[in-house]
């Protein structure tokens, strides 16, 4: 019985060391997926910087631009993004998180304030603003 039991003590190690190690492959896949999303959203800010240079010089101002942001997001085809985003509310302070039901809308769920999260253009040559939590 000893050794039997001794056997099975043992099974359960190599059990153990099998889960830890499909564990560990878990997440170095995982670190992977975010190393590619991190490489993706490099190479679209990069082009979008190249299509902002591109129109600003053939005379379109970051206000059509930001019109345009507008109108998008009112079209019902419009996608939820993949991030919540945050801001402080313009009332009281407290934060603010997108209610994920409708996209890019947020309300303060102190005093009820609603705000949008308008994905616009910076002026200048400062970059956008980064308001996204990770979660």
């Amino acid at each position: 019985m000893t050794r039997a039991k001794s056997y099975t003590d043992t099974g359960n190690g190599v059990e153990r060391i099998n889960a830890e190690a499909r564990q560990a492959g878990k997440v170095t896949e995982v670190k992977r997926d975010i190393n590619d999303i991190r490489a993706e959203i490099l190479s679209l800010k990069i082009r979008l910087q190249a299509m902002m240079e591109i129109l600003a010089e053939r005379g379109v101002g970051i206000e059509a631009v930001n019109a345009r942001i507008e109108e998008i997001m009112t079209r019902p085809e419009t996608f939820m993004p993949a991030t919540r985003l945050s801001m402080p509310c313009p009332k009281c302070g407290r934060t603010i998180v997108d209610n994920g039901n409708t996209p890019l809308v947020g309300s303060c769920l102190y005093c009820g304030e609603e705000v949008k999260f308008v994905p616009l253009f910076e002026t200048g040559s400062k970059e956008p603003d980064q308001t996204e939590s990770e979660e």
